[in-house]
């Protein structure tokens, strides 16, 4: 039997302001958002809480919108209710000849801010944020302007929480890639790369489950992609959530034509990235030349991530990123390759 995200115990953890802001971030197809949406029709049905959508784009949000209930029923979910969507809000009700429609959630865009702000809403209890981090992988998608404040000023809106010091309401962030860098992570306190299990920050208000996958060879075994991969350093990438092994082709020591760009001091280590224009190859060395400019220190004395310099370096880690991806990389020795490795998760590499 498949087993999937347990949201009951990720919900035992909220309680008052603790885990305000629940992030869980873990891989694809284990219920993540299937058992959330299960789990806030299931509170309706008890309690009468709201609930609602949040989509980066009015594009996403129509499409998500789309079936919303859909997939619950076909599983054998709520048989005995009928769903629709209108207006950018679903409704329930029992089935019947004259079906009485009640509300039990809202769909918002944070692209339609201002129009979101002059909605009625009637305090929803949970808000559910799918896909809030963007693969660094994905060239077509990009975070909004601002878009941490505006998703503050939308939930202000929604929620009118200031006029009501009794309401407290949760927001979930749900993700598989894991980027240090998005704003949510980077403004809520998350400054350092978690490990496996539930992580807290900002005094309990926000709640970290960085999952650990636990059917990786069943997903081998029983899936499609499973099988295509099977053999391959990309299956350990796409079902153990851990880097491919390619030591063989990725040691070796900078070339003669290579020329110094920056260096990168992380914690106690530092890296300098070294250029072969002739052969499209970047080297990653710890050897730095005397006076070398450009180098960016992106932990602070605790071991904190500094971002500020994060910013200040971003062109330049964005460019570091793409040479990664096209193979272009190339490291001194296993050690420093593997140490590199947590720079690289840290920009959303896995």
């Amino acid at each position: 039997m498949a087993r999937y995200y347990d949201w009951q115990k990720t919900m035992s953890y909220q309680t008052g302001t603790n885990a305000e802001h629940c992030f869980v971030l873990g891989a694809k197809n284990i219920g993540k958002t299937f058992g959330l949406r299960l789990k806030c029709i299931e509170r309706y049905l008890k309690t009468g809480e709201l609930f609602c959508e949040i989509s980066r784009t009015k594009a996403s949000r129509d499409s998500i919108s789309r079936g919303y209930f859909d997939k619950l029923q076909n599983e054998g979910y709520f048989t005995e209710y009928q769903f629709k969507v209108e207006r950018q809000c679903g409704y329930i009700a029992r089935k019947s000849d004259k079906p009485d429609w009640k509300l039990i959630c809202y769909f918002v865009a944070l692209s339609n801010f201002q129009e979101e702000k002059q909605r009625t809403f009637v305090k929803p209890k949970r808000f559910i944020f799918d896909e809030a981090i963007i693969d660094s992988k994905d060239r077509y998608h990009n975070y909004l302007r601002d878009e941490y404040f505006i998703l503050a000023n939308l939930l202000d809106s929604i929620s009118r929480q200031q006029y009501d010091e009794q309401y407290q309401y949760y927001v979930y962030y749900l993700a598989n890639a894991v980027d240090l860098t998005c704003p949510y992570l980077k403004y809520l306190g998350v400054n350092k790369i978690p490990k496996f299990g539930y992580s807290w920050y900002k005094g309990k208000t926000v709640l970290l489950h960085y999952v650990e996958p636990w059917d990786v060879e069943e997903r081998r075994a029983r899936t499609l992609v499973g099988r295509m991969l099977d053999g391959y350093d990309e299956s350990k990438t796409v079902f153990d959530n851990v880097f491919k092994d390619t030591t063989g082709k990725e040691i070796s020591k900078k070339t003669s034509n290579a020329k110094f760009k920056f260096a990168i001091s992380w914690n106690t280590i530092v890296f300098a990235i070294w250029a072969d224009s002739k052969r499209g190859l970047w080297f990653v060395s710890s050897k730095i030349p005397k006076n070398a400019k450009n180098v960016y220190t992106l932990t602070k004395r605790d071991s904190t991530i500094d971002y500020q310099m994060i910013q200040k370096a971003s062109p330049m880690m964005k460019l570091l990123v793409d040479i990664y991806y096209i193979g272009g990389l190339r490291y001194e020795s296993p050690h420093l390759r593997e140490s590199f490795f947590e720079i690289l998760e840290f920009l959303g590499i896995k």
